[in-house]
């Protein structure tokens, strides 16, 4: 039933998908593998026209053949009404296989090189870029350590090294950090020591420029790794704020409500919609029972009155950990002009001070 009847809906008509698998199903990519493999075993390595070589890449195969490459196609083609090979051949002596180009020469041995195809624009993540540093020196040794797997001869692998050189200048990278970078590479790839086990921590934390580096300097002296993951996109930055009505629908928050008679403001998280939180709020200061919060006990000592139709989002987060923990931050920064009670108050760690 999970692959034969699957459908969908465009513009408000519902359509039967006839063939193949759902498309976005993470299941799907694993049954189309073993349905190949399946394919190969009982029909491909059986053929009359048998390749003598066959690698598969998902839907993408390098294959030798000792017959003409019109029969073995033909035969391919009839195995499977659904599928449909096509080939393409080698020219020059030279056929690219994914990012390989593989070579064959004269005494009939092949060599490998780096493949880039003709649109290929040499653009990868700018220097100047608002990212790890990490990220962007990741780029070099990719590149680096893919030259050094693929180019099967020392003259490719200088012409290619060059190259990396020269497009990561385009791309605003130092001169010398590529050169660097590249070397130490393949150093470690030359390498035959296996690679320690890391046994630090690690801290997930999004990325801020000059805020990530401190922390990242200060958690190594705790064993603490730092693990940059996506920050603020340009979305989240520019997307129109939503009326008050919409944010009090909003489900796991830390939020902030402010006192229309005096400075004082108080900040809060919850896991529920807000409205509810906030009419727990209005319900116990105005029964004046119960285990009050310090903005209920604000309004009934003082007898104030808060701003109950401006309340302000401060973070949207749904994992619990996560949301104290910035609940946390935000108290901290503002701590003298919060009206949570002691209680509320989470006292952090003093590696945060320098950081809030």
């Amino acid at each position: 039933l999970s692959t034969s009847y699957n459908s969908f809906k465009i513009n408000g008509q519902y359509y039967e998908q006839a063939q193949g698998l759902f498309i976005g199903s993470p299941a799907s990519p694993s049954f189309a593998e073993l349905f190949i493999q399946r394919l190969e075993e009982i029909s491909i390595y059986r053929m009359i026209h048998t390749p003598r070589l066959w690698l598969r890449k998902v839907d993408d195969t390098f294959a030798i053949s000792g017959h003409e490459t019109s029969d073995t196609l033909k035969e391919l083609n009839e195995i499977h009404k659904d599928i449909l090979f096509t080939a393409e051949e080698e020219f020059d002596k030279k056929l690219p296989f994914l990012d390989c180009l593989i070579s064959r020469k004269q005494n009939q041995t092949i060599e490998t090189s780096v493949y880039k195809k003709k649109t290929h624009t040499g653009q990868y993540i700018n220097f100047n870029s608002n990212q790890p540093i990490a990220v962007k020196l990741s780029t070099i040794k990719t590149l680096t350590r893919r030259a050094n797997t693929i180019c099967s001869n020392d003259k490719d692998l200088k012409v290619e090294l060059e190259y990396i050189q020269r497009t990561m200048e385009l791309n605003d990278f130092p001169k010398k950090l590529t050169q660097k970078t590249a070397k130490n590479t393949l150093i470690q790839e030359s390498g035959s020591k296996l690679k320690e086990d890391d046994n630090s921590i690690k801290l997930f934390l999004p990325y801020e420029r000059g805020i990530s580096e401190q922390i990242t300097k200060m958690s190594k002296n705790y064993n603490v790794k730092v693990v940059h993951t996506k920050g603020k996109s340009l979305q989240n930055l520019v997307k129109e704020k939503k009326s008050n009505q919409c944010e009090k629908e909003i489900q796991g928050a830390v939020y902030k409500v402010s006192c229309k008679d005096c400075d004082k403001f108080y900040i809060g998280e919850t896991g529920r919609k807000l409205h509810v939180r906030i009419n727990e709020h209005k319900r116990d200061a105005r029964n004046k029972t119960g285990n009050m919060s310090g903005l209920s006990q604000h309004i009934v000592q003082y007898n104030h009155t808060v701003d109950w139709d401006n309340v302000e989002i401060l973070y949207r987060e749904n994992n619990f950990r996560r949301r104290k923990f910035k609940e946390a931050i935000a108290i901290n920064k503002n701590i003298n002009g919060v009206m949570n009670k002691k209680e509320e108050v989470k006292v952090l760690s003093n590696i945060w001070e320098n950081l809030i």
